[in-house]
């Protein structure tokens, strides 16, 4: 993690840094990638602050934390951190769920849908003409019949419609 610590009307000592650091450190576990992190201390009168800054690969996260001793704030603003940083990524997980992510290859998942079990039947189909076939329907009470067609030997459809008459599908046409 890239660090940098900046002083305003303090200096900056190796102990103060070693802390910053250390405690910065800790949050790395939770990003589970590169950050920068920028800490700002600032000292007016008694009044100690502590401003972080970190960033998740385009994500920013700030912090800042006042308290009457440096350390302590330090510590108050990295504690502010890692609260935003485990929110941030339960949200991430959250939505994650929600939504599925594309497949590696770049299709889309296409939702199923639920349909119930089908019922797979392969009748043998007889070869007639269309006029026979229509024939055979107006005598039963299916709806339609599929047969082969005499001659080209292709499947066709004839069927009832609501008005009671007879249509017939020509898939060559």
């Amino acid at each position: 993690m890239k660090t940098t610590v900046t002083g305003r009307h303090i200096e900056i000592t190796t102990a103060l840094r070693a802390h910053v650091e250390e405690r910065l450190e800790h949050l790395a576990r939770y990003s589970g990638r590169p950050t920068e992190a920028s800490v700002i201390l600032t000292v007016e009168k008694y009044r100690h602050q502590a401003e972080v800054t970190l960033n998740m690969d385009g994500v920013l996260i700030q912090a800042k934390a006042e308290t009457s001793e440096m350390y302590a704030s330090i510590d108050q603003a990295v504690a502010k951190i890692e609260r935003q940083i485990k929110r941030y990524n339960e949200r991430q997980h959250d939505r994650r769920q929600r939504h599925p992510a594309a497949p590696p290859n770049g299709e889309a998942l296409a939702p199923e849908p639920a349909v119930a079990a089908l019922a797979v039947e392969r009748p043998t189909l007889d070869a007639m003409t269309p006029e026979q076939a229509a024939a055979v329907l107006g005598d039963g009470h299916a709806p339609l019949l599929v047969f082969r067609r005499t001659g080209t030997d292709e499947v066709n459809v004839v069927y009832r419609k609501a008005d009671g008459s007879v249509a017939w599908i020509d898939p060559a046409r």
